[in-house]
This record gives structure tokens, C-alpha cells and sequence, in this order.
């Protein structure tokens, strides 16, 4: 077996490279982001005034964004501030940078700044996500390396968690830290650690964490707390993991305080009422079961639809509870996957985002792929299709683009396919800022869009707005399993 530790290198460098080779350009999720640090670092305020853009034709008023938040005559981004907040140091030291290599280009300054904190924190949090998920495979349940890595290149690579790795969103961030809460509690539970107390502390620091990045990571940490009180030393430690959750829920007191007049207070109750879909005055209502089928398994951004692989959760339940010892591990992920799909169809415009798939599912991406791991060895034959067909397709929704009108049918099959069969690539060309230097009307309407590199793949240095552009990486994984083989053979083993 190749030495545990060691391998570790080549797979940061795997999933790295990957993910940073792509970046998916601007649009309102992201803008209205990029607007809060800019006021932050600028202005050591929340109201994003300052950075609102608007043209001439009313329509367009705010063209930066329509993620907006309007409170007491200033606006506010409608977003939590978690990923906002982590990008600030490497969005600052960045623009500290890009303002003396273009002194002139305010537009050019922002851009490399939002690539940097792309970077450092989405790009980063998706590597070490798919780390967490190699380590508590191989070293808790005891997967073999190779079948650790077919499951964790399956997961990185062939599931919406891909594309949204090279994205400036928060759910892959959010994923990160609810499962590294979930990996330090099974540490506990194993017996991994010598200082119980401080490792519930930083589970539920972290755990809060992903709830102020994304709120609905309440779920993951209801089912992380009731895991804990699953296990002895848990239900010991938990005042310390409840302890580790009052700095972040401060922090969002404070900020939702600053913002909106109450730490109670959320932007969505103050968001753009054009772009928040409701049913009787009310963003969500009951689920229903129609609509579960219909998140899960429709062309128009079913789960199953992108993500093929994660089918395999369901027999692979199963025979996860019939693991006596893990017992407590599958339920903890089977509830946290269940509430997620609960409290995203509760929501009445779960489908309505620029989207391929129902992202609002991904920070329980990694519990539900932890399922699976034993149907690999009941179906192997099955998993490995379902994951080559979902690495396909999410390669391709990488190399296109993920930034799809809710109105397009089948973002599948009309958006990216029929892009990718046209030759298209990074087609998204919303900028961060100056919009003045784009047409307005044309980022408006799908048909209209033009490439440029707002949105880019690295290949595209050589081979700009072509297919070709994916063939460098095609070449790095050549080499990354020469290199992975060859390291296997110096330490003596077959992967």
C-alpha cells in the first residue's frame, strides 16, 4: 500500500490543478459578493452603494447584480457573509498587487482579485473536501487505496461538486466545513484524538462556519449534534461543540444587526422582490412528494441528472446499516442527506437559478457520497459507469459553463450539450465590473452571448474560445496516473 501520508501530495496536486484550470467569469450570485468585499475593504462598511452600476435603459437598473438587498434607502448584498468574509484577505492582498501591474483598469484589478479569491478559498475548499473524503475512507472504514481513489476521483470529479469547485459560490466552501465537522467527530468516536474537548470546539466552530456561509447547513449541524449524542464521548463533549458555534452565530448577529437593524433579521426578508419567487407571500411551503421526484430525477436539474453516481446512495444505504459498527455514521449521513432534499423542496423556486443542477443540494453532496461506498463493492461494475458518465458530464458543464438561465428546459441538452457539440467553451461573458464596456442588452439575453475571458479554462492562453483547450489537461491526468503508478511501484504496491 502506497504510505497513507505520502500520497496526499499528488492528490492536492490532482484536484488543484483541475478544479483552478477552470473559472466560471461573473453573474449576480457572485457579483453581488465581489460588491460586499469591494465595500468591506474600501469603505469598512456593509452597503454596497458605492459598487452598484446601473445603464441608461431603466431595465437594467443594478446591472452588476439582482442578488440585492434594499434596507432603510441602501443596498446590501442578500447573501450570508461567510464566503464574503473569507475572501477578503485574498482579495485585498491581491488588488493591493493588481493595482500597480494595471494601474489604470479598474475592471482588470477587480477581475484578477475575484480569480485569486477563487482560488483561495472555493478552489481550495473544494481540493480539501475531496482530501477529507480520501482520508476518512481509507483510514476510518478501511477502503483500500485504489478503491478509495475510484470513489474519491468519482465524487470530485463526477458530481455537480466539480463545476461548483470553479465557481465563486458558497455551497462547495459550505460542504467543506460541515463535513470536516463531520470528520472530527468521528475522530472522537474512533478514539483519533487526544484532546476530546478541542476537537468538539473546532467541529462546531466549523459547522457554524458552514451555516454563515450557507444557511442551510442548519441541517448538517442538527445532524452532526445528534451524531454526537450517538456515541458516548459525544454526548461528553457536546457542550464544547455547542461552545465552538457562538463565535460564527455572533458574527452573523452582528452583521445581520449592521445590515438590517436585528440580529434576527435576514436579507432574503429585504432581497429584490423580482428575483424571489413566492407562493402566497412565502419563499417556502410543505414538501410535497412530487416534487422530491422531481429534484432528484427530471431532466430539468434533477440531482441524478448531473450527478448519476450518487444513485448509488440508495443501495448503498442498505448495506452501509447492515455494518453494525457504522451504524451510527449511516444514519448521521442518511439524515443530514434527507433534511437537505426536505429543505430544498420545501423551497418554491428550488429550480429557479442559473443552474444545471439543484446546487442547493451540495453542501450534503459528500454525506450522500459517503453512502455509496459499499455499494462499489455489491455493484462495481454499475458505480464505475455511473461515475465515468457523471465525470463526463460534469467535464463538460465545466469546460461550458455553469452559469445557465432558469428558463432553459433542459440545461443539459439544450445548454451545454448543444454548446459543446458547437465548439463552445467558458461562453459565460458577465464581467465583475465596468459594465460600461460590454453591451448590457446582449448579457441579458442567452442567444446573444459572445465569448470572452471573463469566463476561461487555462488551455485557452493557447487555444482561446476552443475545444481544443481542454487537451492540456487531458495530458496533466495522463501524467498524474503515470506519476501515481510510478510512486505505487517505488513504495512497492499496485494501485
Amino acid at each position: 500500500m502506497v504510505e497513507q501520508k505520502k500520497c496526499y501530495p499528488l492528490l492536492f496536486l490532482l484536484f488543484f490543478v483541475t478544479y483552478g484550470y477552470f473559472f466560471q467569469g461573473g453573474g449576480w450570485n457572485q457579483n453581488i459578493r465581489i460588491c460586499q468585499i469591494r465595500a468591506i475593504l474600501h469603505d469598512h462598511t456593509f452597503i454596497i452603494d458605492t459598487y452598484k452600476e446601473d445603464s441608461k435603459n431603466p431595465y437594467f437598473e443594478f446591472v452588476n447584480s439582482g442578488d440585492w438587498a434594499y434596507y432603510n434607502g441602501h443596498f446590501y448584498s442578500n447573501k450570508a457573509p461567510g464566503l464574503s468574509f473569507l475572501s477578503l484577505l485574498p482579495f485585498g492582498l491581491t488588488e493591493y498587487c493588481a493595482r500597480h501591474i494595471f494601474p489604470g483598469s479598474i475592471e482588470q484589478q477587480v477581475f484578477v482579485s475575484a480569480v485569486a479569491s477563487n482560488l483561495c478559498t472555493v478552489v481550495l475548499s473544494g481540493v480539501l473536501l475531496c482530501l477529507l473524503l480520501f482520508y476518512v475512507l481509507n483510514h476510518f472504514l478501511h477502503v483500500s487505496q485504489t478503491q478509495s481513489l475510484l470513489l474519491t476521483v468519482c465524487f470530485g470529479f463526477g458530481t455537480l461538486a466539480f463545476s461548483y469547485s470553479t465557481i465563486f459560490y458558497g455551497h462547495v466552501p459550505a460542504a467543506f466545513f460541515c463535513f470536516l465537522a463531520f470528520v472530527l467527530a468521528l475522530a472522537i468516536k474512533q478514539k483519533e484524538t487526544q484532546n476530546i474537548k478541542l476537537t468538539a470546539l473546532c467541529s462546531g466552530l466549523s459547522v457554524s462556519c458552514a451555516v454563515l456561509i450557507e444557511p442551510s447547513c442548519m441541517c448538517a449541524l442538527i445532524g452532526i449534534m445528534g451524531y454526537f449524542i450517538s456515541f458516548r464521548a459525544g454526548r461528553q463533549s457536546i457542550f464544547f461543540f455547542l461552545l465552538g458555534c457562538i463565535p460564527p452565530a455572533l458574527l452573523q448577529c452582528y452583521y445581520n444587526a449592521a445590515c438590517f437593524g436585528n440580529p434576527l433579521a435576514s436579507g432574503y426578508a429585504y432581497a429584490n422582490p423580482a428575483v424571489m419567487f413566492k407562493v402566497n407571500g412565502k419563499l417556502f411551503g410543505l414538501p410535497k412528494p412530487g416534487a422530491i421526484i422531481r429534484m432528484l430525477c427530471v431532466p430539468n436539474r434533477g440531482l441524478f441528472m448531473t450527478s448519476p453516481v450518487l444513485v448509488m446512495a440508495v443501495p448503498g444505504l442498505i448495506l452501509f446499516l447492515k455494518k453494525r459498527q457504522w451504524l451510527s455514521e449511516a444514519l448521521c449521513c442518511c439524515s443530514i442527506s434527507c433534511m437537505f432534499v426536505v429543505f430544498v423542496v420545501s423551497y418554491y423556486a428550488w429550480y429557479h437559478a442559473a443552474t444545471p443542477g439543484p446546487r442547493y443540494m451540495l453542501p450534503a453532496f459528500p454525506f450522500m457520497f459517503l453512502l455509496t461506498t459499499y455499494a462499489l463493492y455489491k455493484f462495481p461494475k454499475t458505480f464505475t459507469l455511473l461515475g465515468t458518465v457523471g465525470i463526463i458530464i460534469n467535464l463538460i458543464i465545466a469546460l461550458v459553463g455553469n452559469e445557465i438561465p432558469h428558463d432553459i428546459g433542459n440545461p443539459l441538452t439544450d445548454f451545454i450539450l448543444k454548446n459543446f457539440l458547437e465548439g463552445k467553451v467558458s461562453i459565460n461573458p458577465v464581467p465583475f465590473s465596468n459594465f460600461e464596456n460590454y453591451a448590457v442588452k446582449e448579457l441579458a439575453y442567452i442567444d446573444q452571448w459572445r465569448p470572452n475571458f471573463n469566463s476561461f479554462n487555462a488551455g485557452e492562453l493557447l487555444m482561446p474560445n476552443n475545444l481544443a483547450s481542454v487537451l492540456p489537461l487531458l495530458c496533466f491526468w495522463i501524467w498524474w496516473v503515470y506519476a501515481w503508478k510510478r510512486y505505487a511501484i517505488k513504495h512497492e504496491t499496485k494501485v
